[in-house]
């Protein structure tokens, strides 16, 4: 008997080609959504209640449209005598929809660090459709960019690595199609052109109040609430009160118990005695920095499941469902995406990447 695939179980996979590349063909079965699906259409009063059921079950793209089911990726932890574990990075990114994923403010930063390690650490242990995921998300990168004039600098830094690392390999050192790298070239050219064209619109004569209107006490309420010394040291050059403001020493204390533990800073604090003398919290982050490193915050990150290996964002809640019991209703669902018995843990950008084999 022919093996197609490494389960002697499994027919094999069906592949049929799109427009984005080949990808295996999948059979949607959302039959516990259907009748749900269905009355959400009846009228607009059902339509809000049904919606709040249908959370963590659901999503809406950005358009507004409801699409189901919502973004979730099975990864394998661990090898079976069946099934050996591995995990397709550029399939993972395509079912945990980061492309879409970019345009959401919470998830922005998640995606660019991720965005950077591959860049600065793995590129060139990427598959082809990996690296066309990359460049997709970019590309979003550089058109969200553009839309709301934020984190401009995190494009930049982007498109300079990865010009960097493109010229190494097109210089005799790139893996795989040269067609393909080609490809990469014209299309980094293309995010550039929409990076090129970034213009920071600023606010009219007519607009109040100003930065420089705002009271000393909100001022120093907003450069509380940034968490790394670059952002702090790049708002006082705004103008004399933040720069003012911005070398206060409670804001660089404040900074130093947010990263790292009063344990560790007392560490710091009594192995260098010039910080005993003179406690300047700005030397203190600054050493703490290099001996520790800062903690990275995220408004939202992915989650892997432990008793089903489930990959999903965080807002959409656990994504697993029975679908044995075809009786079974949307509130049977949802009580069971509540149960306690659901042991989640949060996967940082470097996490991640451990799952799949780079």
């Amino acid at each position: 008997m022919p093996i197609f695939s490494k389960d002697w179980r499994d027919p094999g996979d069906k592949w049929v080609k799109t427009d984005g590349g080949w990808e295996k063909e999948k059979v949607v079965c959302c039959t516990p959504l259907t009748d749900v699906v269905v009355r959400l259409n009846v009228t607009d009063a059902q339509e809000s209640m049904e919606a709040e059921e249908l959370g963590l079950l659901s999503r809406r793209g950005s358009r507004g449209e409801l699409m189901v089911p919502q973004p979730y990726c099975r990864i394998y932890t661990r090898n079976t005598k069946e099934v050996a574990g591995f995990n397709g990075l550029g399939e993972t990114l395509k079912k945990l929809d980061f492309i879409n994923a970019v345009h959401d403010i919470r998830r922005f930063r998640y995606i660019c660090k991720l965005m950077d390690l591959l860049i600065t650490q793995k590129l060139s242990t990427l598959s082809g459709g990996a690296q066309k995921m990359l460049f997709g998300m970019l590309e979003e990168v550089a058109y969200e960019v553009t839309s709301s004039q934020q984190n401009v600098h995190v494009l930049q830094h982007l498109l300079q690595e990865l010009r960097k690392r493109l010229e190494d390999y097109l210089w005799g050192n790139k893996l795989g199609s040269a067609i393909l790298w080609e490809q990469h070239s014209r299309r980094l050219q293309d995010i550039h052109a929409i990076a090129t064209t970034i213009k920071i619109q600023q606010p009219g004569d007519d607009m109040h109040p100003t930065l420089q209107e705002v009271p000393e006490e909100c001022i120093r309420e907003i450069l509380k609430r940034l968490d790394n010394h670059n952002d702090i040291r790049a708002a006082g050059e705004a103008y004399s009160l933040m720069a003012k403001v911005s070398e206060e020493k409670s804001i660089w204390r404040l900074l130093c118990r947010f990263h790292w533990t009063p344990a560790q800073i007392e560490h710091v604090i009594l192995m260098h005695k010039e910080l005993q003398v003179q406690k300047n919290w700005r030397k203190v982050y600054d050493r703490l920095r290099r001996t520790y490193g800062l903690r990275e915050e995220y408004a939202e990150k992915l989650c892997l499941c432990r008793n089903c290996s489930c990959m999903f964002w965080e807002t959409y809640g656990h994504p697993c469902r029975n679908d044995t019991d075809p009786s079974a209703t949307i509130e049977d669902h949802l009580e069971e995406v509540k149960s306690d018995s659901i042991i989640y843990i949060s996967i940082t950008p470097q996490q991640f990447l451990k799952y799949f084999h780079l």
